[in-house]
Order: C-alpha cells, then structure tokens, then sequence
C-alpha cells in the first residue's frame, strides 16, 4: 500500500527525519479522521474538503497514493459542491483504509536503524 520514495527524496534519506514525519502523519491521520467524522455528522461540505485537502497532502508524502487520489477527489468534489452523495463512500475509503496503513509504517519504523 505505501511507496517511500517521495518519504526518501524529501527526507534525503536522513533516518531521525523520515521517523519523526512518519510519526507526524499518526497523529495527523487520527485528526483526520475525527475532522471527517465531525464533517460528515454536521454536513459540512467545506469541512469535507478542507479535511479531505488534508488527507490527500498527507496520504501522498507517505506514499499512499490510492487513498490521496480519493481524497483528491474528495475535495474537488466538495469544493464544487458535487455529488454530496459520494462523499461517504470516499470518506469511508480513508477511515477503512488509514488503519492498514499506520501498521505498514508502524513495520517500516521498526526497519529503520
């Protein structure tokens, strides 16, 4: 699911750098989550793609390309105020997949020198 390289460019390969963004994106990730749950409950379609704006910069720097391509999505859709009625589904996507995630970087930390 995750491709480091982008990780790697930024971090130009400095061990303490990619951990410490890598544990940035932990706390980021359940911030998002709560921000979409709190969004979606309130139908705040702004909120949505605020969130989503987020979750797509953070998705993409860790690699998770799939789930940044849907928040992508997610939030030129709510930004246009488009087809509200996808946006669940799309929230859904990062809440079910950002778990599978955080274990596979939790596995490359404990790699990592």
């Amino acid at each position: 699911m995750i491709d480091l390289t982008y990780l790697n460019d930024i971090t130009d390969g400095d061990v303490a750098t990619k951990k410490q963004l890598i544990e940035l994106f932990f706390t980021q990730a359940d911030e998002i989550k709560q921000r979409f749950i709190i969004a979606e409950l309130s139908d705040d379609t702004d909120e949505i793609g605020r969130t989503a704006h987020i979750a797509k910069s953070t998705t993409r720097v860790m690699g998770l390309n799939d789930i940044a391509d849907r928040m992508e999505q997610l939030q030129r859709m709510a930004e246009n105020k488009e087809t509200p009625d996808q946006y669940p589904a799309l929230i859904k996507f990062y809440l079910d997949n950002i778990p599978t995630a955080i274990e596979e970087l939790k596995a490359e930390i404990a790699k990592l020198p």
